[in-house]
């Protein structure tokens, strides 16, 4: 059973297995699985943490762990488990001989008085007085005198109290049916548990779109708009904010959807009001009326083909007559029971209903409750895509037909009474159209809404060939005659028991059996694309490669829907292959068409090759080239496949992107031959005008750790061909590549070549009139002819960059120093580079001897002359020209006050730089005011101390700096206080916040300062979290550390708990110190108390407390800092669909505080067992 025999041996594993039910097996066994990994044996701290909990002290789960059998090599679950079942659904007895078996000897059946007040020592730091009575007649005892002793004295010591107090329950299983979050939003709305669920994964997914983070009105207006015109996305924003904090939460988008799409059409209308009410004044004025109605008739264009009066009316005409039939209050605005009255028969209001119905589900991820209402919902969708046709830069997804066929029929897809009038999408692709007719709605009807009746099979024309846009169409009927694709789902109404109000039930409500189909399964495309021999990973989206053995012709083989459409059909299906193609515009007709086959590229990527030992000096320039003769090996890598239109700048980012690679880090070679690349540094050029087509390989360098290129190091090493485009740039702006750690020379030579009277003198040719063979100190014209060739490549405007690979040979030929891969000066090459061109460029070719004279008095213009002359009669060339100058430096004797003075040359100036001494800081200032916190950015000297730190920061959080309180926080916890007399550390563990305190002596009490009665409480809170208004006294010392839950905590764990206890009346630092905490629930677990963990997260936080403050003050103190953060109730309004969700849940604040020890995780006030 384990590496140790357990100290359990009196129960079996069998016994233990039948006291738990199959399901608390199951979950146990899951557990250890979850728990212990690959293993067979659960670790010690594993153990501590996921069985006993963080709040059982060491040294008791030491001995617990050890008793169960558990070793250095872990705990087996067979052994846990009998423990575990021992602990919880033991007996009396069996738990007394357990407790027996900690104190008793190995070798026999007795316990010495000696090991048991030991052990208890360990344990409880005490013995307990009563233990005398069990060793009145001996210093050894045997089980039954034991056992007696201890069932008489359960409370003797901490692990009799923990297993045989009536007070205490250790269980197995938490079975309390605590309502979840999920439960509890469903309760308060029209959706069911599961649409919430599957609601908050859609809600994550758009949330994780946002750059802030939040579901603000930036993130949430893409997304809507279009469909949703642009006038209207920032009120429909509005609509769902209820709370007015400028972004939606997930309780808002769950009551906001609920209202919209599965509340009665009056609560619908209601939501559309808040649309248009801009100010939300309850009212729409005469402006918002005229905004409304712009708004309704830009709907109804893009959505509806057919016409209605108000298309041929005017705006303000429109408006009068909506205020003159239905404004009540006749003065000049509707109200929300007005507005209702006129939406009930307008179609303008029911045609943005009925589009918001589809944004809620299509775009927001709310799932039909139907599948007829899915059909209208998609088809409406296609309707107006079809009317838009393609559009450049958008995505369609293509679909087997099978499976498309398959949804339709389950969706009742083609039994729909909808005209054909408006061409495909995919013209060249069209094919035959199937047509249906539209019956006027019987008089008893209600609505007036027309009743689809499919076409006779005789009628339609191959359905099977009915491409998208030619299932997305549109009638030219009266209103009254052709509802849109959703409306007839509005007609149903909350009560299902409305039997006529239900979309397309029968007489009694029910479906006809002929149109009742099958769910389809997970969307299937394998069977579009083809397989791929090549075995490599693909680095694009595009899904597969669509076949071309046979023709595939839309209608027949796929269906292409938009990206919007296919996302809900994925969020609400699964699919096994998502196969996007980009609509582009041809580069010939300018059309836009959708791109089914795109380039199939292969990408290679160099083989790292292992460096040879350094043999030559070719090996050193060269860099990372093992050898000239071996050649770059180039491996396949991956595959990918771009647009025709695609532009190699547009290649290179996705590709820098996707494999996290810096852009100036990669290059793209076109692959002609093994020893024949190109190299595409034309950004744009496109695949199709560079003739790129399927299967095309391209090369895909990386530059190496030294900063050179492996590609073009092959190409020197191997006299490879090398074909670069002769692109025109700018004169002077081309690069130099690096050839292995050489960016101080390339620094170096593109500061001397941007010195334009230099350049134009090699530009020119000059230097070859000039160059100095015969010096004997000179590099026999070498470098000037080296650096002359390279300055032309430089300045003739063909190419981008070019490799310096000649002059640094030269150099590092005369100056071995700057040879190898290591990182040189670059002023020190600088003055050998300067150094070098005067030496090969000098105009005097035989140096003549120069004495210099004293200056003896003379003025300075005269000696500085006299000495320029000299040394120009040594030094003649351009550099000179350029660079020298003169220094003057003068010596004075101190006994007769002679002055020497004397002129030497220079080319160059050396600055000290000053180095800086101080170190930067970044801090957090956090005030008792709730304001936002501000993060500072403070430079301080190396040895300042906190107490300087505090200062500098006062000016800046206008605090004095007794109110800052420095803290060291890390997980949510405050670790350390900084001493104001230590040097301030750099390297915290976590980062360094400063809390804003109360002033030292100033009265911080919210409440009297005087305090008489004092009635300890059970409970921080009443029912309902109302607090009680009398004071209490809050302990001063270890445990002074509470905790602010969530709301979510708060309605799973109730009320407060733990027992609080009066204290004497001391002195108090006047704050204390709360963090945030939440209840994480889990359904893998051990033991009941391990089922809901408590996780803190957040910021801490430094909340005002004396004495004499009460519980309803130190509520408010942590309200102030928290209301920021937390959602504060909404208006009041009547009806309002988000406050009834806020009222249900029954909260005065949305946390409750709790007294807990550092940890943040057990109660202060109770001891581990409870």
């Amino acid at each position: 059973m384990g590496a140790k025999e357990s100290r359990i041996g009196f129960l079996s594993y069998d016994e233990a297995v039948r006291r738990v039910t199959d399901v608390e097996l199951k979950r146990l066994k899951d557990a250890f699985k979850r728990t212990s990994g690959l293993s067979y044996y659960m670790t010690q701290q594993c153990f501590y943490r996921e069985v006993l909990g963080d709040g059982v002290p060491p040294k008791v789960a030491e001995v617990i762990y050890s008793s169960f059998g558990g070793s250095s090599k872990g705990l087996h679950f067979n052994n846990l488990m009998v423990g575990l079942v021992l602990l919880t659904r033991g007996r009396d007895e069996e738990k007394a001989k357990y407790l027996f078996s900690l104190f008793a000897s190995d070798l026999g059946g007795y316990a010495a008085r000696e090991d048991i007040e030991a052990v208890l020592q360990v344990l409880d730091g005490e013995v307990p007085a009563s233990l005398k009575k069990c060793f009145a007649e001996s210093d050894k005892v045997n089980y039954e005198r034991f056992r007696n002793w201890l069932l008489q004295n359960k409370e003797a010591f901490t692990l009799s109290r923990w297993l045989l107090s009536g007070g205490v329950c250790v269980t197995l299983t938490d079975d309390s049916d605590t309502p979840t979050f999920y439960q509890t939003l469903a309760g308060v709305t029209h959706l069911e548990e599961s649409d919430i669920i599957d609601l908050e994964k859609r809600y994550w997914l758009l949330k994780a779109q946002s750059r802030t983070g939040r579901f603000d009105l930036e993130t949430f207006v893409p997304l809507v708009s279009p469909p949703i015109h642009a006038s209207l996305s920032e009120g429909l924003f509005h609509a769902f904010d209820e709370n007015r904090d400028n972004h939606i939460d997930f309780k808002e988008i769950s009551c906001g959807l609920s209202a919209c799409c599965r509340g009665p059409v009056a609560e619908r209308q209601k939501f559309c009001f808040k649309v248009f009410d801009v100010d939300r004044d309850g009212v729409l004025s005469r402006d918002e009326l005229h905004e409304m109605v712009v708004a309704l008739l830009e709907v109804w264009k893009d959505n509806r083909t057919d016409t209605i009066p108000e298309l041929h009316s005017s705006v303000s005409d429109i408006v009068e007559k909506i205020l003159k039939m239905h404004d009540t209050t006749k003065l000049g605005h509707l109200t929300l029971e007005d507005y209702q009255i006129w939406s009930v028969k307008s179609a303008l209001a029911n045609e943005f209903l009925n589009l918001l119905f589809q944004v809620c589900h299509i775009v927001l991820g709310l799932r039909p409750a139907t599948p007829e209402e899915e059909g209208q919902i998609i088809r409406g969708w296609l309707e107006r895509e079809s009317r838009h046709g393609l559009q450049h830069g958008q995505n369609w997804f293509l679909i087997s037909m099978l499976w498309w066929q398959q949804w339709k029929d389950y969706v009742k897809y083609e039994h729909k009474g909808i005209v054909v009038e408006q061409p495909s999408i995919l013209s060249s692709l069209r094919t035959p159209m199937a047509t249906a007719t539209v019956e006027p709605a019987p008089p008893d009807r209600p609505g007036g809404l027309g009743v689809f009746v499919p076409s006779s099979p005789s009628e339609e024309k191959s359905p099977d060939a009915v491409s998208t846009a030619s299932e997305a169409t549109e009638t030219a009927l009266s209103p009254q005659l052709a509802p849109s694709a959703t409306e007839s789902c509005f007609a149903r109404q909350h009560n299902v028991s409305d039997n006529n109000n239900q979309c397309f039930s029968g007489a009694n409500g029910h479906l006809p059996s002929q149109l009742a189909a099958q769910r389809p399964g997970a969307i299937d495309n394998q069977s579009l694309v083809t397989t791929d021999p090549i075995k490599a990973p693909t680095l694009t989206m595009e899904g597969g490669r669509l076949k071309r053995s046979l023709q595939l012709v839309p209608g027949r083989d796929f269906e292409t829907v938009p990206e919007p459409v296919w996302r809900a059909l994925y969020h609400w299906y699964g699919a096994n292959l998502s196969l996007p193609r980009p609509v582009i515009l041809d580069s010939k007709t300018s059309q836009a068409e959708l791109e089914l086959f795109p380039r199939y590229l292969l990408f290679l990527r160099q083989q790292p090759a292992t460096r040879s030992p350094q043999s030559n000096i070719w090996v050193n320039m060269a860099g990372n080239v093992p050898s000239p003769n071996a050649p770059l090996k180039r491996m396949l890598a991956y595959t990918g496949c771009f647009s025709r239109m695609a532009t190699i700048k547009d290649i290179h980012l996705y590709l820098s992107q996707r494999l996290r690679i810096k852009e100036e880090d990669m290059r793209l070679w076109l692959y002609n031959s093994e020893n024949y690349l190109t190299l595409l540094d034309d950004e744009d050029h496109t695949l199709e005008s560079l003739k790129i087509y399927d299967e095309q390989q391209l090369v895909i360098e990386v530059r190496n750790k030294d900063m050179s290129w492996p590609e073009e190091m092959s190409f020197i090493a191997n006299s490879s061909k090398m074909d670069r485009h002769k692109v025109p740039t700018e004169k002077g702006a081309t690069g130099l590549s690096n050839l292995g750690n050489t960016c101080f020379m390339n620094s170096s030579i593109q500061c001397v070549s941007n010195t334009k009277p230099l350049s134009d003198y090699f530009i020119s040719g000059k230097h070859l009139y000039e160059l100095n063979r015969t010096n004997p100190i000179g590099m026999r014209g070498h470098m000037a002819k080296c650096y002359g060739d390279l300055v032309l490549e430089l300045w003739n405007g063909t190419q981008k960059s070019v490799a310096p690979l000649k002059l640094r040979w030269t150099i590092a030929k005369y100056a071995p120093r700057f040879n190898g891969f290591q990182q040189q000066d670059s002023q020190e090459l600088l003055a050998f580079l300067l150094d070098g061109l005067h030496e090969d460029l000098n105009r005097v070719h035989e140096k003549p001897y120069v004495e210099l004279k004293d200056s003896d008095g003379r003025p300075d213009w005269e000696v500085a002359s006299e000495a320029w002359e000299n040394h120009l009669r040594r030094n003649r060339s351009i550099v000179v020209d350029l660079f020298h100058g003169q220094l003057k430096s003068q010596v004075k004797c101190k006994t007769c006050g002679h002055i020497s003075a004397r002129f030497d040359p220079f080319n160059f100036l050396s600055l000290p730089l000053p180095m800086d001494s101080s170190m930067h800081l970044e801090i957090t200032v956090i005030k008792l005011d709730g304001s936002t916190p501000v993060r500072y950015g403070l430079r301080l000297n190396m040895d300042e101390k906190y107490t300087g730190l505090k200062k500098q920061l006062s000016e800046l959080c206008v605090l004095k700096p007794e109110q800052i309180l420095l803290a060291e926080v890390h997980a949510s916890n405050i670790k350390n206080f900084p001493q104001d007399n230590q040097k301030v550390r750099l390297s915290v563990n976590g980062f360094l916040c400063a809390f804003e305190v109360p002033v030292p002596g100033s009265p911080t009490s919210l409440s009297s300062p005087t305090l008489t009665d004092i009635t300890p409480t059970a409970n921080g809170s009443a029912a309902n979290g109302h607090l009680a208004n009398n004071p209490i006294l809050i302990p001063n010392g270890g445990p002074g550390t509470m905790v602010s839950s969530s709301s979510d905590s708060a309605l799973i764990n109730g009320v407060a708990n733990g027992h609080i206890t009066p204290v004497q009346e001391s002195p108090f630092i006047g704050y204390i110190i709360a963090m945030h905490r939440k209840m994480m629930r889990t359904e893998l677990y051990f033991l009941s108390s391990q089922k809901n963990r408590p996780s803190l997260f957040g910021m801490p936080l430094i909340v005002p407390c004396t004495v004499h403050t009460s519980k309803k003050d130190l509520y408010d103190a942590v309200w102030i800092q928290v209301s920021r953060l937390a959602s504060p109730l909404p208006p009041q309004e009547a009806s309002n669909h988000a406050q009834d969700c806020d009222d249900s849940m029954g909260y005065q604040y949305p946390f409750t505080l709790r007294v807990v020890g550092k940890d943040g995780n057990s109660c202060a006030w109770c001891p581990w067992y409870r």
